[in-house]
């Protein structure tokens, strides 16, 4: 499938297939729930791609979230004892700094690498590589975005089982807060959240770079618990109600039209649920995750301090947000917004962060076989 890219977002409830052509136009998009098992659901998406398209789908790159993201940060420096040349350097340095990590993390995968400051000798920061200056030292500040190698063995195992080989796999929390910010021209404190069904991560970018990053098991189905074991209702139920409550919330004439202690299903009236009871579990769990995910990270401990603070809810999670309800993060941020994602945003930003520059660092390289671990450091090192 040469002429076609195939970008897929491997969520916990739903699968997303999107197909790009060659023009990087969509030229095929379907969505699929995960019913009995992701494999049987990924079958059906896949083979229903390739029956519209005519043509075997053999490679896709995968966009997936999990609590196991984790992150973590390296600052490499390299001193010359003559002017060097920046460009003949800065692709190496990356290398080593990518090395030293791997190395040192043999039980993860390195995802995303970050490059947030290029300072060149000793304090002269650039934005980029644009220029081929000469230098006599170079520091790289760079972010890593990690994930067990186990859990990618799993994923790729279930793609193999249809003859579909990954090219790469991506945090889409990241990519997605990435696209986001492209067309935007701020130097605001951005705070996204991606509320999941079962994961919560938060993204903090500033002055356009990315500071924080962080995941952890706790998402939108704990909100569903909450309300079935309040009101003794089941899962699936409860589920339905929160879906449909936080639509009805976002609807100007509900205040109107419904008496504001009952909730407006006919069924719901039956169980004389109190919608101002719906309304504050909602509440406090949102403010929870949003406690756990950010407020209690030490870069964001002066939050109340900083001017222009932006919070953007994206995927899933945006739909569990309501301008009418009292959350307390509302007092510490200037702005929130819920990011209306259709159902091709998350395989969009795929696509685009698949062909970024930034994107390379972490692309599969074909590495000369007869080199061992000694003579790769050599080599590595002796550049």
């Amino acid at each position: 499938m040469d002429n076609f890219e195939a970008i897929i977002d491997f969520g916990s409830q739903n699968l997303r297939l999107v197909i790009f052509d060659a023009n990087n136009e969509m030229v095929y998009s379907s969505k699929q729930q995960i019913t009995d098992n992701s494999e049987k659901s990924l079958d059906i998406l896949i083979r229903d791609a390739e029956k519209y398209l005519s043509t075997h789908i053999d490679n896709t790159v995968v966009l997936y979230d999990s609590p196991k993201f984790y992150s973590l940060d390296i600052s490499i420096k390299k001193v010359f004892d003559e002017d060097t040349s920046i460009k003949s350097i800065y692709n190496t340095l990356i290398e080593e700094a990518h090395f030293l990590i791997s190395q040192n993390n043999f039980k993860d995968q390195i995802i995303h690498l970050v490059v947030n400051n290029i300072i060149v000798d000793n304090n002269k920061k650039l934005e980029n590589i644009i220029e081929d200056i000469k230098i006599k030292s170079l520091i790289l500040e760079i972010k890593f975005i990690c994930l067990s190698k186990i859990l990618i063995k799993q994923i790729t195992t279930k793609f193999k089982k249809y003859n579909l080989k990954i090219l790469n796999l991506y945090c889409a929390s990241y990519v997605k807060s990435i696209y986001h910010q492209k067309n935007l021209d701020t130097n605001d404190l951005l705070i996204y959240i991606d509320i999941g069904f079962e994961r919560t991560s938060s993204l903090i970018f500033h002055n356009g770079k990315f500071n924080y990053f962080k995941s952890l098991p706790i998402g939108g189905n704990n909100i569903t618990k909450d309300i079935a074991k309040i009101f003794k209702l089941d899962s699936k139920y409860s589920e339905e109600l929160k879906i449909k409550f936080n639509k009805l919330e976002n609807n100007t004439d509900f205040e109107n039209n419904y008496n504001n202690k009952i909730n407006p299903y006919s069924e719901i009236l039956e169980k004389n649920i109190s919608v101002d009871l719906l309304r504050k579990i909602i509440e406090a769990r949102i403010d929870e995750i949003i406690e756990l995910v950010v407020l209690r990270s030490r870069f964001i401990k002066n939050l109340n301090y900083m001017p222009n603070v932006k919070l953007i809810i994206i995927g899933g999670g945006s739909e569990l947000l309501s301008n009418n309800y009292n959350l307390n993060v509302k007092k510490l941020v200037s702005k929130l917004v819920c990011l209306n994602e259709n159902d091709s945003y998350g395989c969009k930003a795929g696509s685009d962060y698949h062909k970024n520059i930034e994107s390379s660092h972490t692309k599969t390289k074909k590495r000369i076989k007869k080199y061992g671990f000694f003579e790769y450091f050599f080599n590595l090192f002796s550049k």
